[in-house]
């Protein structure tokens, strides 16, 4: 917002804040606690900027709570907890403490333990009375789990011995509930180690349906092991002891010097695991109170990485190249990628090499030739199985390569496996190849028939080359005259010129059914003309469009296998959906419709409906035309009396002289319709008399409730 404005807003927010009026200030906290919550959205706090008059506030009625009278207090506490527990600090913990101890309340304990997580986490050294309140909640066995739970949370963040214990204490509680909780601030590799027996004992004696939480633990328990070799085993006992502290050391001192032992010995599948902890944020970092320390080992791992990659056909390669991937590659690895993926038969290891390469392609000016070639015969290698590496490298060659890839990508759509041509296909269509190969790429997506044999990320890769929509009503229809399937591919793209125009005639002008039903549905639907070109992209064709609305309603159905979902409604569907797009700028268009609607009226009068509800006014032939067929008596009552509520619905200057002509109609529902309509209406004073003439002769029993609805209305006093 403009800078007065935000000065103003803020101001009167402060106002609201200083304000004598309790109310008043607790909505003011109430908004902010609305507009943060409204950040996990990814939008600003409008109030953050008085942060500190919000914090000032809150504490101000802390301190006062005591002087205000039981309903005021618990607002009052309620809505300044929650403040702390968003910006509160140290020096509040006295404040909190005092209503920990003090209150019975479920919900302010709630909120006093949210807001003591504040304060306890801002503290160098934890206030010692909010840290007994706060353990003395999570250790009160009358209380509810969730109580119990939320304090064990709020004491997760201490690195303390003696929370350590009260943590290890509250395992063994009989509440299930308690028992995770605890168990769950215990998971870290360094206190698992320490409490290992407890916790796989606390988690053997958990029901298997406990939750997500009691997994989470199980998974702890097991630690990370590596991301390649989980089913490997290390022989050597110095190994697997490394191994085991690399897990769950003791100390960072003991941990680092595990994993040196890993990434230094001769074993390939140490070194794996070594590698794999370095590069997973479930290892190495993990497992270190200070994660930084792993930085310094950045040059040696890449090193060893390297090395492994240089030794023929090692085990350790997929790790290896994990670990130097595409943020760590360098143009000398071009050598090391030639040569693994010219001898490996390991899909894994292919992938693994293929996404180091995008490290090179990405950055380099000019993408080494052998290395391009090397990916690019990933893509024609033969295979039994569907291949990740093959899409892989096609995704790697365009992304890396852009424009540089297209002789490899159209070799794939020539020569690749139906899913590798997907791939090929839609990768060319993000780098813009569409423009530079249309003529092979719309041949093999009309080769698919609409059935492409893959989508590429939820999107049908027919609609990617060809454009969106086929139609909306012939979807998958592919029309056999060469000269109006080139029309129907013009509609498609995504551009307006007369090229786009003279399409859309020829289609329209064909005679052709289904190439009459596609141009149709191209000019009314959003995501046609519309979205090509605007409202204007629809005017050239608008007077050919009105003659063939009126001649499609007129004719028998489509014949049905010329719209694999719609069948034989589809030209129908087609005219009535165009209808009610090119009537918003004439209504008599309708009447025309209506007139010559025949067995499809009713489809019609629901057009009609949907049109005046778009412009909310009526028209005074199309007036005409629904009091023709309200007063038809071989018309069908449920057509008539939908034709009598548009006249009532959407009145104008001519629509009561048509209910008065319906008035005058024998059936007596249509007449209660029509003068239950006058009734309602700011005439009715004029024609009350005739209303209750008409009315003394209807029938008492059995009768239509509109008939009991004009009759309550006649009686009913005059407001003057």
């Amino acid at each position: 917002m403009p800078d007065g404005d935000e000065a103003s807003f803020l101001g009167e927010f402060s106002q609201r804040l200083h304000s004598d009026d309790l109310d008043v200030v607790c909505d003011a906290l109430s908004d902010y606690q609305q507009a943060q919550a409204d950040t996990r959205w990814g939008v600003d706090n409008p109030y953050w900027p008085l942060s500190n008059e919000v914090l000032f506030v809150a504490r101000d009625l802390l301190d006062r709570s005591s002087t205000l009278d039981e309903e005021n207090r618990h607002r009052a506490l309620s809505w300044s907890l929650t403040m702390v527990w968003h910006l509160g600090e140290d020096e509040d913990a006295d404040r909190i403490a005092e209503i920990l101890e003090t209150t019975s309340d479920p919900e302010l304990r709630e909120e006093g333990v949210r807001a003591a997580s504040t304060a306890l986490e801002d503290a160098e050294e934890p206030n010692p009375r909010l840290l007994g309140a706060v353990r003395a909640i999570a250790l009160d066995e009358s209380l509810d789990a969730r109580d119990r739970g939320s304090a064990i949370h709020a004491l997760g963040g201490l690195d303390m011995p003696e929370v350590e214990a009260l943590f290890v204490h509250l395992t063994e509680s009989g509440d299930l509930k308690v028992q995770v909780s605890a168990a769950g601030q215990l998971i870290s590799p360094k206190k698992v180690r320490a409490h290992r027996e407890v916790l796989q004992r606390l988690v053997d004696s958990w029901p298997e349906d406990a939750g997500p939480f009691p997994m989470n633990m199980r998974d702890a328990l097991v630690g990370f092991h590596s991301t390649f070799w989980k089913d490997a085993h290390l022989d050597d006992p110095a190994l697997q002891n490394a191994h085991d502290e690399l897990r769950f050391p003791l100390t960072d001192e003991t941990c680092l010097e595990a994993f040196t032992t890993l990434l230094r010995s001769d074993d390939p599948v140490a070194v794996g695991i070594a590698l794999d902890h370095y590069r997973d944020w479930q290892g190495l970092r993990h497992a270190l109170d200070d994660s930084d320390l792993a930085d310094a080992y950045l040059p040696e791992v890449l090193e060893r990485a390297r090395e492994v990659l240089r030794r023929p056909i090692s085990p350790a390669e997929v790790s290896a190249l994990h670990m130097i991937g595409a943020q760590h590659a360098i143009p000398d690895d071009a050598d090391l990628l030639v040569d693994v993926l010219g001898r490996t038969d390991s899909d894994t290891v292919r992938h693994e090499a293929i996404w180091t390469a995008y490290g090179l392609f990405d950055e380099a000016e000019t993408a080494d030739a052998r290395l391009v070639e090397a990916v690019s015969s990933v893509i024609f290698a033969p295979s039994s199985a569907p291949d990740g590496s093959k899409k892989t490298a096609i995704r790697i060659l365009a992304d890396g390569l852009g424009a540089g890839a297209d002789d490899v990508l159209v070799r794939a759509i020539r020569e690749g496996e139906p899913d590798v041509q997907v791939h090929a296909v839609c990768y060319l269509v993000r780098t813009g190849g569409l423009d530079r190969h249309r003529a092979v790429m719309e041949d093999l997506a009309e080769s698919w028939e609409g059935r492409p044999p893959a989508r590429f990320w939820g999107e049908n890769p027919v609609d990617l080359v060809l454009g969106k929509p086929h139609s909306v009503h012939w979807e998958g229809h592919r029309l056999q005259d060469p000269d109006l399937h080139r029309a129907h591919k013009r509609l498609r793209r995504p551009t307006v010129d007369e090229s786009y125009h003279a399409a859309m005639r020829t289609m329209l002008e064909s005679g052709d059914v289904a190439a009459v039903g596609i141009a149709l549905d191209h000019w009314w639907d959003p995501a046609g003309a519309l979205a090509r070109g605007g409202e204007e992209a629809r005017q050239p064709a608008r007077s050919l469009v009105l003659p063939l609305i009126q001649d499609i309603l007129r004719q028998p159905p489509s014949p049905p296998e010329l719209s694999r979902e719609y069948g034989p409604s589809a030209a129908h569907l087609t005219a009535l959906s165009a209808l009610g797009i090119a009537a918003k700028d004439d209504l008599s268009v309708l009447a025309d419709a209506l007139e010559s609607a025949g067995p499809l009226r009713d489809q019609v009068l629901d057009t009609v409906r949907e049109v005046l509800w778009s412009v909310d006014h009526s028209h005074p032939r199309l007036v005409q035309a629904l009091e023709d067929i309200v007063c038809d008596e071989a018309v069908p009552m449920s057509e008539r009396s939908q034709a009598l509520y548009l006249l009532g619905e959407f009145p104008s200057g001519d629509s009561v002289d048509a209910l008065l002509s319906a008035i005058r109609c024998p059936e007596l529902k249509i007449q209660a319709a029509a003068a239950l309509l006058l009734a309602r209406g700011e005439t009715f004073e004029e024609h009350r008399p005739m209303i209750q003439a008409l009315a003394a002769n209807w029938p008492t029993q059995d009768v239509p409730t509109e008939v009991i609805e004009v009759r309550e209305l006649l009686e009913a006093p005059d407001e003057e």
